[in-house]
């Protein structure tokens, strides 16, 4: 058997056990069963295993880290969300129910991943370069911490109109308080911005190596600035402003909205200069 059809064969059992943790993890909520989170998680490291291996193996095949064409970006994006929420779940528990957010949005980076080309191209000398080590490092931080964001903030507009209601779902119930989960939101929010602002500058230092200058107003380039400077308007109107709450939530979803559509939205739609994210065809 090929490495190819290897990690084809773990692509799919990784998006089978995500699909799965979505089941479990929505499930809970609709029908307020407690354990079928902890089934959600044991689902999330099911998932976890296989797409590790794709990882290691296209990076011994190709001899660099997953990160040229959309097969290659889309399953590495994958992993460092899945990465991403795995930790952090298992440093906070309280939080493992944001994988019904993380968790959709990891099997559908995966399902755009699994059925584009395999092939491998040559890279561009240019791409041989630790600056672009650091960009892609803090690009996958940066899009798991927006995600866990925007999974606080839903869990908390959902939690706090129920209180309103006077009928709070039992799961979310043992969830912290609305005030806490706004906070914590905000904390990933600062995180996320601190690394999308590392990810821009370590992005131009690397153009400037690579085709000389440090920007250029490329779609993407522009994009993940102005997604950059929405974060930055929600830290400010958090912080000067008072923003708290509902308002602060819908911001953080209205940004993870557009860091999306940045990363991924952006390279189907507009040229651009990061070719290798460009839509490539079926499997090949």
């Amino acid at each position: 058997m090929t490495s190819i059809k290897i990690q084809l064969l773990a692509f799919w059992a990784s998006v089978g056990f995500c699909f799965g943790g979505t089941f479990f993890f929505v499930a809970s909520l609709i029908f307020k069963k407690e354990n079928w989170i902890k089934t959600g998680v044991v689902f999330s490291y099911l998932a976890f295993v296989p797409l590790t291996g794709v990882i290691i193996l296209r990076w011994i095949q190709t001899g660099h880290f997953p990160y040229w064409g959309v097969y290659e970006v889309f399953s590495s994006y994958a992993w460092g969300a899945l990465f991403f929420f795995v930790a952090v779940q298992a440093f906070k528990p309280n939080l493992r129910v944001t994988g019904a957010v993380v968790l959709p949005a990891v099997m559908l980076m995966l399902g755009v991943a699994v059925m584009n080309s395999t092939e491998m191209k040559e890279i561009p000398r240019t791409f041989f370069t630790y600056w672009l080590g650091i960009h892609i490092l803090f690009a996958k931080l940066s899009y798991g911490s927006v995600l866990i964001s925007a999974g606080l903030a839903m869990m908390y507009l959902i939690k706090h109109r129920q209180e309103e209601r006077g009928n709070v779902n039992p799961l979310l119930d043992k969830l912290p308080p609305v005030d806490k989960l706004d906070f914590w939101s905000y904390q990933f929010a600062a995180f996320a911005f601190v690394m999308l602002g590392i990810m821009i500058a370590s992005g131009a230092v690397w153009a400037y190596k690579a085709w000389g200058r440090y920007w250029g107003w490329d779609p993407i380039e522009t994009w993940a600035l102005i997604s950059w400077l929405v974060y930055g308007l929600y830290l400010h109107l958090r912080i000067t402003m008072g923003w708290k709450g509902k308002r602060a939530c819908w911001l953080a979803i209205f940004a993870v909205i557009l860091v999306l559509f940045s990363f991924f939205g952006i390279p189907l739609v507009y040229p651009s200069v990061h070719e290798h994210l460009k839509y490539s065809g079926p499997i090949t």
